[in-house]
């Protein structure tokens, strides 16, 4: 059975504020504080001496936490532990490895968490199928989004962290444990571990959609695990990586014609209407159909709003089934028994997108039938033609990969363009150096632009990383873990499943400085990546499990905020766009941003 992202909430915890502190490290770095909660055994320093005075001051706070606990007073005691330690320890200049404490491992049920969860798994592992269910329904989006009431900064998921410590185990009614962590040197310690054949998380209800109700012979790329996924990701990763001049010539056309677009639809004030997202959508759209099959299909132009067009269709269906694929990967899967609502909403939607795929699939194979079989591409060929005429590859993977590049690669590029230019519009310091920077590199606005021009732009860059730091397109990294390690002082035991909070890690003051600031500077300096711990940021995933369309998304962006900053002046009037979560991150407001024309 394929493993499950299940996103606990904390909707039935009693959670308590924790306080925390940490000093800045070489201006963009910082480590963190030790503040001796109940599960901290690391030590983050080289001195032996250092050490010793830690271990012991550890020791002697656990005995008091111990006391602590039982009077409900134990925050109290973690911020007087840390000023303690702060001011008996130095923050070292310079980012050190982690020394790990030596005393033996603690046991996998001393990690700490939930204990709600603990009553759950006592009475709900004698029906096991619909508890597992209902426990995942009752606490799944609320771990991704939302707000603490009583503190509006505080998502559940930091929240969970702030009180349990860096490294939290669920425990419920589930075939296995799950443990979360967030500290980048352990998120590099399960990785470690993964070897040539990772394991991580699929989604169940397409897997269902494909195998039982389209009867293909295999779930599809995103569903593939360990030495199926390598040997697929060899065959297929060379057309993805590599966008030769006269496709990057379209992208540009493409990304003149959503200037073209937004020149139509914006009011007298500049603005563009709250449907914005949706002609977002269209620009990926077209590209992805323009890279794949070498088709403009008219995503941008009037012909392309009809509700009967080609493109009004797909872009329906894109849209209602990246909405129902989360309503039923995160509910009650009671549609692996008998269709629901949902599930016939989302197969209807994926139908659609299939047949339109697998249209321009069969056009394809038509055009080469009657040709010589020796017959090779070449680089301008679109990856279609390069996928189809490569003889290890079975057609109807072709279909499946496509199908995922359009439902989950398609939205996630988009969303994170949207939260680009979001940054951008929010931050005028930053705009304008940008703008500057692209002047400088295309003084003529009629220019075209080439994949030359974008690598002599750093601080567009800068802006691409930074957005992707603040709202990677998924937030979790998931893999089930091959051996039994120790982690954090504590046995993890093969098979435990891993949730890595990526997005967490990126976005907590001990790995960046002001993290929640929007400051490409911070990959400007010339050993930025070196002054980052390893897996602090991880926008694209880690590995061979990396994403196979990075290369593309990446081009595409930066190519598209580029000719948007040469043109317009972008502005943002409303109130703060965050994020929602369905299966990945989304604006959770409308992006009614100003396009102002450039004198």
């Amino acid at each position: 059975m394929m493993c499950r992202v299940l996103s606990p909430s904390v909707l039935f915890f009693r959670l308590y504020p924790l306080s925390t502190n940490g000093n800045v490290c070489r201006g963009i770095t910082k480590l963190p504080i030790m503040s001796n909660v109940e599960n901290q055994r690391c030590i983050d320093v080289n001195s032996s001496d250092v050490l010793s005075t830690r271990m012991a001051q550890s020791h002697a706070a656990s005995a008091v936490n111990e006391s602590l606990n039982r009077t409900g007073a134990l925050p109290l005691m973690e911020s007087a532990s840390a000023e303690v330690i702060q001011d008996t320890f130095e923050i070292p200049s310079k980012l050190a490895p982690p020394v790990v404490d030596d005393r033996a491992a603690l046991p996998f049920n001393q990690i700490p968490g939930p204990t709600i969860l603990k009553l759950w798994e006592k009475y709900w592992k004698y029906v096991p199928l619909f508890g597992t269910q209902l426990f995942s329904s009752l606490l799944i989006n609320r771990f991704s989004q939302g707000r603490l009431h009583w503190n509006r900064n505080v998502t559940p998921i930091k929240y969970l962290f702030n009180k349990y410590g860096c490294i939290v185990r669920l425990n419920g009614p589930f075939s296995g444990d799950i443990v979360m962590i967030h500290r980048p040197e352990h998120i590099a310690e399960v990785f470690k571990q993964e070897g040539d054949t990772p394991i991580r998380s699929g989604i169940d209800v397409l897997e269902h959609y494909r195998l039982h109700h389209r009867k293909y012979r295999l779930a599809g790329a995103f569903s593939m695990q360990g030495s199926e996924w390598i040997a697929f990701k060899e065959k297929v990763h060379k057309p993805f990586n590599k966008i030769d001049s006269n496709s990057f010539r379209k992208l540009e056309v493409i990304s003149e014609d959503f200037i073209d677009r937004i020149r139509k639809i914006r009011n007298r004030q500049d603005e563009v209407p709250s449907n914005f997202n949706e002609d977002v959508t269209r620009w990926g759209s077209e590209c992805f159909f323009t890279l794949m099959f070498d088709k403009k299909l008219g995503f941008l132009e009037a012909t392309g709003q009809n509700s009967t067009s080609e493109p009004a269709i797909f872009i329906d269906a894109l849209t209602t089934a990246h909405k129902y694929l989360s309503r039923c990967e995160t509910g009650f899967q009671v549609w692996r028994f008998f269709e629901t609502p949902f599930s016939k909403r989302l197969f209807a939607a994926c139908d659609a997108i299939d047949g339109i795929i697998g249209k321009y699939i069969r056009q394809v194979q038509n055009m080469y039938r009657n040709r010589s079989p020796l017959t090779h591409t070449n680089e301008s060929s679109p990856i279609l033609e390069k996928l189809m005429l490569d003889p290890r590859i079975h057609p109807d993977d072709i279909s499946t990969l496509l199908m995922d590049m359009a439902l989950l690669g398609v939205q996630a590029m988009t969303n994170c363009e949207a939260f680009l230019l979001y940054f951008l519009a929010k931050s005028p310091r930053v705009q304008k150096i940008l703008y500057e920077e692209v002047v400088s590199v295309i003084p003529n606005a009629d220019s075209s632009i080439t994949e030359e021009h974008l690598k002599n732009m750093p601080y567009l860059k800068a802006c691409l990383k930074e957005s992707l730091r603040l709202r990677p397109a998924f937030p979790y990294l998931t893999r089930l873990l091959p051996n039994t390690i120790s982690l954090h002082g504590y046995t993890v035991p093969k098979g435990t499943f891993m949730i890595m909070a990526s997005q967490i890690t990126s976005q907590r003051e001990e790995n960046f400085e002001d993290p929640e600031k929007f400051r490409p500077e911070r990959w400007l300096t010339n050993h930025a990546d070196d002054d980052y711990q390893e897996c602090s940021y991880l926008p694209f995933g880690h590995g061979v499990r990396s994403c196979l369309g990075r290369h593309m998304a990446e081009l595409e962006m930066a190519l598209v905020t580029a000719k948007l900053i040469r043109e317009f002046r972008i502005e943002y009037d409303y109130a703060d766009i965050g994020t929602s979560f369905y299966m990945m991150n989304v604006p959770n407001r409308p992006l009614r941003f100003r396009f102002i024309d450039r004198d």
